[in-house]
């Protein structure tokens, strides 16, 4: 799922990376896929997660809401996620120079 996730964004002309891949400062707005596992009640079916970290220049504050609206519109139209609830706050992350925050999206799926 998270690699069809990737294509999508990339077919979609947006910079994606998996975790780990991005090397640097953050110059251009980008957006980072992670796994973030898997929760089930009964071991047969679950819900997989995927957290879309957001990264913007530091000097760029004002970018941030069309960015993301940008990227929320994109994920409207692949169907095989849905929006899970989950929001963080904005960050600073100063190794990269960035603003940071993340929206988590969630599948169902089949564990056994």
């Amino acid at each position: 799922m998270i690699v069809k996730l990737f294509e999508y964004l990339q077919d979609n002309k947006i910079d994606v990376y998996f975790v780990g891949q991005h090397q640097g400062e953050c110059k251009k707005p980008y957006v980072v896929l992670k796994d973030d596992g898997v929760n089930s009640s009964n071991g047969r079916v679950g819900k997989g997660y995927i957290d879309i970290l957001f990264f913007i220049p530091e000097n760029r504050f004002t970018k941030i809401k069309d960015f993301r609206k940008q990227i929320v519109d994109l994920l409207k139209e692949f169907k095989s996620i849905r929006y899970a609830g989950n929001e963080t706050g904005i960050v600073t992350d100063n190794d990269k120079k960035a603003l940071t925050f993340s929206i988590m999206y969630e599948k169902y799926i089949r564990l056994n």
